[in-house]
């Protein structure tokens, strides 16, 4: 039943499936690829803000979301938001089964309504999102709609159905020049103890903040600068991080990273830039049916050591034992691979986000002291 005010909602899939609810955000139809957050009730303000997301429309697994409200946009001494992954929502919509529109926390200035509105980004609550995650995790992501109508206004389901079915697939769209930065930035600490160089896929702003917590003078380049133009501004290291879309398709990243594999640059992948160090090891890239979209995923290492991480990647790499390259980690759930490490050369990846890892700060610390290690600063 739709009461006096609220307004209807529409989830539609291509194969026709679709789920109608109650809109919350904007009045609004966006459609695109539809995939899943994991993260328990805390995170959502980083999911919304996180790169990786970005044009996907992202189902949130846990029943309540919205509790806390959103903080204020207040920025640290170096200009960076200090509880955001970026400067805007980067996801193009919002599927939730219960919004609290009721939120309760000391640093709330708003509801998440408020900033979804604000945003321009609709979403839809009061729908079976167990059963669609189960769909997910059985199918994969997929293709879809999703529409917030104006208050009294219905869906003409046959209408959408036939719209959905225009849909192309983005597998082969080039994402990240909509989020990397288009001009270089530079970070500063006081006492430098070198620089950094972080090749911009749509980087978080907390793998930023934990290099200037360990005083390294951070540059942030566009994904168009090259390996010449890189190694002009004399980096101790580089980060090649997250990001999102299909890895296969960036031709200059790729270059980049095999450039810097031959000329013993160390390096640190993280996600997207994981898996761009894979292929550049000969591995293959592929998109994975049950995608690792979650807060609390254990890998384990050569050493039967287990670790809990925040993962957020569709696309996985296998056939990776090529060029000097071994595994560093991989799932415990399904055994895909979680990292990898050159033998002989001072490179390694990661895909998961050691940045965000949750309850374990070990993790953070022992994967950017390991990169740290290999600058040998």
């Amino acid at each position: 039943m739709i009461y006096k005010n609220e307004r209807q909602a529409i989830l539609m899939f291509q194969d026709g499936t679709f789920f109608e609810g109650i809109g919350i955000g904007a009045t609004k139809k966006v459609s695109g690829e539809i995939t899943f957050s994991a993260i328990p009730g805390s995170g959502y303000v980083e999911i919304l803000t996180d790169s990786t997301f970005k044009n996907q429309i992202v189902l949130f697994t846990y029943p309540s979301i919205g509790n806390y409200g959103v903080p204020d946009k207040i920025k640290d001494e170096y200009g960076i938001l200090r509880q955001f992954e970026s400067d805007s929502i980067k996801l193009k919509g919002l599927i939730v089964n219960e919004y609290c529109d009721m939120p309760s926390h000391y640093e709330s200035v708003k509801t998440l309504e408020d900033w979804l509105i604000e945003e321009d980004i609709p979403g839809i609550q009061w729908i079976d999102t167990r059963m669609i995650t189960q769909m997910f995790v059985e199918e994969g992501s997929k293709l879809g709609l999703l529409q917030v109508f104006d208050s009294g206004q219905n869906p003409n389901i046959d209408e959408l159905k036939k719209e959905v079915q225009n849909f192309e697939d983005p597998v082969n769209q080039n994402i990240i020049s909509r989020v990397s930065t288009k001009k270089l930035k530079k970070f500063t600490p006081v006492d430098s103890r070198g620089t950094v160089i972080i090749y911009d896929l749509g980087v978080k702003n907390n793998v930023i903040r934990t290099l200037l917590y360990k005083n390294f003078e951070v540059i942030l380049v566009p994904y168009l600068y090259d390996y010449d133009m890189i190694m002009e501004l004399n980096p101790n290291g580089i980060i090649i991080p997250n990001g999102p879309g299909n890895p296969n398709i960036l031709k200059q990243p790729i270059e980049l990273a095999k450039k810097l594999i031959e000329n013993n640059i160390p390096t640190m992948g993280i996600g997207l830039g994981h898996n761009i160090i894979g292929i550049t090891a000969g591995g293959t890239c592929y998109k994975m049916t049950a995608e690792h979209r979650g807060g609390r995923t254990t890998v384990q290492n050569a050493t039967n050591h287990h670790h809990i991480t925040f993962q957020n990647h569709a696309y996985s790499i296998k056939d990776f034992q090529k060029n000097g390259f071994k595994e560093l980690y991989h799932d415990k759930d399904d055994r895909t691979n979680e990292g990898l490490i050159h033998e002989s050369k001072p490179i390694f990846s990661v895909a998961f986000n050691p940045e965000a890892s949750p309850g374990a700060l070990d993790m953070k610390e022992l994967i950017f002291n390991k990169f740290i290690k290999l600058m040998e600063v």
